[in-house]
């Protein structure tokens, strides 16, 4: 009888053995705010938001259909194979799910700097993974070594960032996998159609994945958006930045125009015209509109930023200070408020003023890096010394989605600081933050040494060097005859409503930079430096074109760094030894 009974336990234990090696995991993540219903085989289940469920499935094609409040969501026939490890299907690729390795030291604690850089998982509905050892779940600090397993263990962890499907979309953004991106914003809106901002970040999917394939490509997105919210003020300046970006102010200028005659009554499209018309005519406009609606904050903030851009800062700062009284939209405006009242020489206080309401936001409040940044131009430094309590819990904020010590190099790299080489070296080389910082340390000895850091940098790379340092760069490789590098920075540099054309216009004297209503100071300042220098390379009277970059550059940063390192060029009848104008 007992050998019957271990007879009969064997093959329990064989049978069980056998199952296991017949199914594979298939982990299922949820990682929207609503229940969802998943038919995954012959399984059928409900996970509810931000819930996940492992089943064990057989081997083979399998279909998987996701269905939610609004019917189906989903439909996927993924192929579940029989290399173990771990199957993932995070339902519409929502949740930001990311792997990351731990190593554990022979002292048996946990060394949090030698792991390896999270590698996100998101975006992706279905795919298989190595072998997991912590599946959504904090690792233990300490683990027990055995002597075979020698100086250092290594364990894998599948974790999940805060922020939910943001995460997810501002992770695919960033790492430049736009289709990835747009085919989750596109689930999203069907999923959660009453979401506040999904439509949006669908349409800003749409436009990254457009701009990928060039100008006309953005330019059709673009203008569908435009034409299907047509009482959408963002989305006709989405519109007219990529038109502007291609060179095509006048066919701009000229669509709004008809456009207030079929409606004269349409403030956003008034409001629009004024923006892009030349400023003798548009700034009258927005006047004559501000006079006829007082109250209407959207007229308000266009003759503001027409102030802005003309440098009337006297006059934008009363519509500044009207809308901190308490428009909803002024946390976007406050950088400019912060930037005018710095031109009207009154810098500490604007330091203190802006320094004072990032302060008093809530930690979990995201802050901005463009924020942190300003703030630090602001104050003069990086902080890196310390004493500055502001600094300190902006870089506590900021260091949620980058790493402080990153951070801080970047940052220091921007105002021209000494940067930790050593520090910088440790970090992967595909971070941008950290390639932004290297071609900002090239840019602060030459713009020789710049080209040949910026010459195969992407638009996420730029997007940390900076409008200002982009054009910067992009006018002076014109100016040195590069126009191929130069076309090149200036269209991976983000947020710039310049073309290549206007650029080389006013570079080569053919236009004048006034003439360009969409600059704003730093991109000003940049270029008049590049005109100061090419009168240098002319062998003419500088002297005052400098003293006109130094009132265009209102705060420290790239411009300022170039005009301290920058050696000036000779003209080329000088010979060594020549001074220069």
């Amino acid at each position: 009888m007992v050998l019957g009974g271990i007879g009969a336990g064997a093959l329990v234990a064989v049978g069980l053995i056998r199952y296991a090696m017949d199914f594979e995991q298939v982990l299922f993540v949820n990682g929207l705010d609503i229940p969802v219903t998943v038919t995954a085989g012959s399984s059928r289940f409900t996970l509810d938001p931000n819930e996940h469920v492992t089943r064990h499935m057989r081997p083979g094609m399998m279909d998987v259909e996701v269905t939610g409040e609004g019917g189906t969501l989903a439909r996927d026939t993924v192929v579940v194979t029989d290399e173990r490890g771990l199957f993932l299907y995070n339902v519409l690729g929502a949740a930001p799910l990311y792997t990351s390795v731990i190593y554990y030291t022979t002292s048996s604690a946990r060394n949090n700097d030698a792991g390896s850089e999270p590698q996100p998982v998101a975006g992706v509905p279905f795919q298989r993974l190595r072998s997991i050892d912590f599946v959504l779940t904090d690792p233990p600090s300490s683990m027990s070594m055995r002597k075979e397993d020698g100086q250092t263990m290594t364990r894998v962890h599948l974790g999940q960032a805060p922020g939910g499907w943001s995460t997810s979309v501002n992770w695919l953004l960033q790492t430049q996998r736009f289709a990835e991106a747009n085919r989750l914003a596109e689930g999203l809106s069907r999923a959660l159609p009453k979401t506040p901002g999904v439509n949006e970040i669908a349409f800003v999917t749409k436009i990254s994945l457009a701009r990928a394939e060039g100008l006309l490509a953005s330019i059709a997105a673009a203008r569908e958006w435009r034409d299907a919210h047509p009482d959408d003020l963002g989305a006709h300046r989405m519109w007219v930045h990529e038109m502007l970006r291609a060179g095509r102010g006048a066919e701009v200028r000229a669509w709004y125009a008809d456009a207030v005659k079929q409606k004269p009554d349409s403030l956003v499209l008034a409001s629009i015209l004024a923006r892009v018309e030349p400023a003798e005519e548009g700034i009258p406009r927005l006047e004559a509109l501000v006079r006829e609606h007082p109250g209407e904050m959207i007229l308000q903030k266009a003759l503001c930023m027409r102030y802005v851009r003309q440098r009337r800062w006297a006059e934008a700062l009363p519509l500044l200070e009207a809308m901190a009284k308490g428009d909803a939209e002024y946390a976007t405006y406050r950088d400019v408020h912060a930037t005018v009242l710095t031109a009207l020489g009154r810098r500490e206080e604007s330091a203190r003023a802006f320094g004072k309401q990032l302060f008093e936001e809530e930690e979990t409040e995201p802050l901005s890096l463009e924020d942190l940044l300003l703030y630090a131009r602001l104050t003069g430094g990086s902080g890196r010394n310390g004493g500055d309590e502001v600094m300190s819990k902006l870089y506590a904020r900021a260091s949620k989605d980058m790493p402080y010590g990153v951070l801080q190099e970047w940052l220091s790299a921007v105002l021209g600081e000494p940067v930790d080489v050593q520090a910088l070296r440790k970090v992967p080389p595909e971070n941008p933050s950290a390639g932004a910082a290297r071609i900002l340390m090239a840019l602060a000895e030459e713009p020789e040494f710049a080209a040949r850091s910026i010459a195969s940098v992407d638009s996420r790379v730029m997007r940390f060097v900076g409008a200002e340092a982009g054009v910067l760069l992009a006018a002076e490789f014109e100016r040195q005859g590069d126009s191929a590098l130069a076309a090149r920075t200036l269209d991976v540099t983000a947020g710039v409503a310049l073309s290549f054309e206007e650029l080389q216009d006013v570079v080569h004297g053919r236009q004048s930079m006034n003439a360009l209503g969409s600059l704003e100071w730093g991109e000003r300042a940049a270029l008049q430096l590049v005109l100061a220098r090419k009168l240098d390379a002319e062998g003419k009277d500088s002297k005052a074109a400098y003293a006109l970059v130094k009132k265009e550059a209102l705060l420290p940063g790239p411009v300022t760094i170039a005009l301290e390192h920058w050696d000036r060029p000779k003209p080329a009848h000088a010979v060594a030894g020549d001074s220069v104008p």
